[in-house]
């Protein structure tokens, strides 16, 4: 399968200036810190971790909403980095963003139609009967009146709002969607109904997509392979069944005891894994394994000196732990095999 989107070491810091009391100037935020994976055409992948960890920030270098402080970004043949003016408009005209707040991301002045006729405008695309047109299709195909292309966003739920953002992002026919925390705003019940529409416009329109999120429940639903995030590096990404049933690194092991199995009595015998102190700062990292200071198998002083490499410990998956293998799975995360007996029965 080919690859649609190889991003390699990328590394967006952020300058934090000097204060008014105390002096921070020459220190930067390090947002994302060599972040480095793969999205094949037609798959998707998801991205997660908890707030904080850069995974939004690494969403919008690669559509250069953001612009990367170094590192590759290759979308396709296309090296991303060097795109400007008409290169870059035709990029992102095949690369589109679904952002998480639907109550921020449309502009309460706009209609719907407006909204959604805006990227058809910017490309100069049809004229604007066409335009109305091709929006009151779009509507309907995301489950909404096509009448409504004449109200505003106030009027609306925040599952209709972000049923416009999608329609929205696929104005153009993108061939590569990224979605920032889609349905991370919404209510359970329309999560489900929003992640069930996402699969079937991936179908039907041949979409590769890039999902961001912290729920782990929606990243196994909806995509094909899994990276974990933590303080702006991957610590590691494989197929999700390989990172929900047997996950290696530590940080990945307490993020899927935490996530509660269908099953009360099942959920009750879990054990869960409880990380100790606090998520270090970006702007001052740990040396050596960011997570060394949380974690609770790691080594001294290994772990608090050298950084661990991402390296493969099954066919495709892979973890940045000097340790992955050198320790059993707890039972806390393994309980997520149930999560597949469930499917498969």
């Amino acid at each position: 399968m080919a690859v649609m989107l190889k991003v390699e070491d990328l590394t967006k810091h952020f300058p934090v200036g000097q204060g008014l009391i105390t002096s921070r100037f020459g220190k930067t935020v390090k947002a994302v810190d060599g972040v480095s994976f793969e999205v094949n055409e037609g798959d998707t992948l998801g991205l997660v971790g908890e707030s904080g960890c850069g995974k939004s920030t690494t969403g919008r270098c690669i559509n250069k909403l953001l612009e990367a402080t170094a590192g590759q970004i290759h979308y396709g043949d296309v090296n991303v980095r060097t795109l400007r003016g008409k290169q870059l408009k035709a990029y992102r005209r095949d690369v589109q963003f679904i952002f998480q707040d639907p109550y921020a991301s449309l502009n309460p002045r706009m209609t719907f139609g407006e909204i959604m006729a805006e990227p058809l405008v910017i490309h100069s695309i049809g004229t604007r009967k066409e335009r109305e047109g091709r929006c009151k299709e779009m509507l309907e195909r995301v489950g909404l009146n096509p009448e409504h292309i004449h109200r505003y966003p106030h009027e609306f739920s925040g599952g209709q709002r972000q049923r416009v953002g999608i329609a929205r992002a696929l104005m153009l026919r993108p061939k590569m969607i990224i979605c920032d925390e889609p349905v991370s705003a919404l209510d359970v019940s329309i999560q489900a109904q929003i992640i069930n529409l996402l699969e079937e416009l991936q179908d039907e329109f041949k979409l590769t997509y890039l999902f961001i999120a912290h729920d782990l429940a929606v990243i196994r639903h909806i995509c094909d392979n899994v990276a974990v995030m933590y303080l702006g590096k991957i610590v590691e990404r494989g197929g999700w069944r390989d990172v929900y049933n047997s996950p290696h690194h530590p940080y990945t092991q307490s993020l899927l005891s935490a996530a509660p199995v269908p099953d009360p009595e099942r959920q009750r015998e879990r054990s869960r894994i409880i990380l100790t102190g606090d998520v270090p700062s970006p702007i001052d990292p740990p040396t050596g394994c960011h997570f060394h200071t949380r974690c609770p198998i790691a080594q001294f002083p290994i772990c608090s000196e050298q950084e661990p490499e991402l390296k493969e410990v099954g066919t495709g998956h892979w973890a940045a732990c000097h340790f992955a293998k050198a320790f059993p799975i707890p039972e806390g995360a393994a309980l997520l095999k149930q999560f597949d007996e469930g499917d498969e029965s």
